[in-house]
C-alpha cells in the first residue's frame, strides 16, 4: 500500500493549501491491474486566470512520476483571449486518427488514457456568434526539436499555428495552417455535419510540405439511436507513416444500459493484413468508475505486439 499512500498524499499537499481560494478543485485516483499495473492520481484546479492539471503516475513497480500537464494564465485581450503557459489544445473532428491535431499530436486509441501532456505556448483566441480565431505560438524559442523519433520531435518542435472556424447551419467547418522548420507548411481543412437523425459524418484533410510525400485524409461517420446504440465508422490515410500502415479502416459499436457502456472495434490495415480488435466494458456511478478492457493482435501487428487485458478502478473527489 505504500505506492498508494504516496499518490494520495501528493495530491492531498498539492489541493489543501487552495481549497479555501480556488474556484475549482476536482480530484481523482486509479489503480489499474493486467498486462500493466499502475497506479495513478490527478488534480485538476482553476482559480480566477490560472488553472493547472497535475498527475502522478507509478507503471510496474518504478518511480512515481509527477507531471505537470498543463499550467496556464488565461485573460483577455484585444477584444479576445490570451493564454500563456502550458495546454492541452486538441482541434481534429476525428475519433481514433485526427489529421488537424497539428499542436497537441497525441496517441487517441490508448487504453484507459490518462490526461493528456499539454503543449507550452502562446495562444490567442476569438469568439463571434458563428465563428472563432485561435493563434498559437508553440513551444517558444526551441526551434527543431532535437529529438530523433518523429512522433515526438514534432510535438515539441517550435510552430505557429492557426485555425478558424465557422459554423453554418448543422455543419461546423474548419481551416488550419502550421508553420515549422521540420515541416515547412502545413494546411488542411475538415468538417462535421449532422445529416440526419441521430447521424453525424465528417472529414478532414492536411497537406504536409514535408516530409515527402507527406498527407494525411480522414472520413467517418457516427450513428446513434435513442436505444443508446452507437456505430461509429472511420477510414484515413497518413502518407508519412512507415509503408503498409498507410491505410486504415476502423469500426466501432458501443450500447449503453444504465451506468453500463459496452464497446467493440476493429481497426484493420489493408497493406499489412493487421488487425486489432478492443472489447470494453465500463461501469460509471457517481464518483466511481470501473472498466475492463482486452486489446488482441493479429496478422503482421500480431508478430510485434502482445495482448493486452486491463482492469481500472478510479474514484473522483
Amino acid at each position: 500500500m505504500p505506492h498508494r499512500k504516496l499518490l494520495c498524499a501528493a495530491l492531498m499537499a498539492a489541493a489543501i493549501p487552495g481549497v479555501a481560494l480556488a474556484d475549482e478543485l476536482i480530484a481523482n485516483v486509479r489503480a489499474q491491474l493486467g498486462t500493466q499495473a499502475l497506479q495513478a492520481g490527478e488534480l485538476r484546479w482553476r482559480d480566477g486566470p490560472l488553472r493547472s492539471v497535475l498527475t502522478a503516475t507509478r507503471i510496474d513497480g518504478g518511480n512515481v512520476r509527477l507531471r505537470v500537464n498543463e499550467l496556464a494564465y488565461e485573460g483577455s485581450l484585444a477584444g479576445g483571449f490570451l493564454t500563456a503557459g502550458k495546454k492541452v489544445m486538441s482541434w481534429d473532428v476525428g475519433y481514433a486518427f485526427r489529421p488537424l491535431d497539428v499542436v497537441q499530436r497525441e496517441e487517441r486509441r490508448a487504453l484507459n488514457p490518462l490526461a493528456l501532456d499539454g503543449i507550452p505556448m502562446l495562444a490567442w483566441e476569438r469568439f463571434a456568434a458563428d465563428s472563432a480565431t485561435t493563434v498559437v505560438w508553440a513551444n517558444p524559442g526551441r526551434g527543431r526539436a532535437a529529438n530523433t523519433t518523429t512522433a515526438t520531435s514534432q510535438r515539441h518542435d517550435e510552430a505557429i499555428a492557426i485555425r478558424q472556424y465557422w459554423q453554418r447551419g448543422a455543419r461546423d467547418e474548419y481551416a488550419v495552417l502550421r508553420l515549422s522548420q521540420r515541416n515547412g507548411v502545413e494546411t488542411g481543412a475538415a468538417f462535421s455535419q449532422v445529416a440526419g437523425d441521430g447521424i453525424e459524418l465528417h472529414a478532414s484533410l492536411l497537406w504536409q510540405q514535408r516530409p515527402v510525400h507527406g498527407g494525411k485524409a480522414l472520413a467517418g461517420f457516427n450513428w446513434t439511436t435513442e436505444s443508446k446504440f452507437s456505430l461509429l465508422g472511420e477510414s484515413w490515410a497518413d502518407r508519412s507513416a512507415a509503408p503498409g500502415q498507410q491505410r486504415n479502416h476502423l469500426l466501432r459499436a458501443a450500447q449503453y444500459i444504465d451506468d453500463v457502456e459496452i464497446s467493440a472495434d476493429m481497426l484493420w490495415q489493408p497493406g499489412t493484413g493487421s488487425r486489432i480488435g478492443t472489447v470494453t466494458a465500463g461501469w460509471h456511478s457517481g464518483a466511481w468508475t470501473f472498466s475492463a478492457s482486452y486489446r488482441h493482435f493479429s496478422g503482421l501487428a500480431g508478430r510485434h505486439a502482445k495482448d493486452v487485458a486491463l482492469a481500472s478502478i478510479q474514484r473522483g473527489f
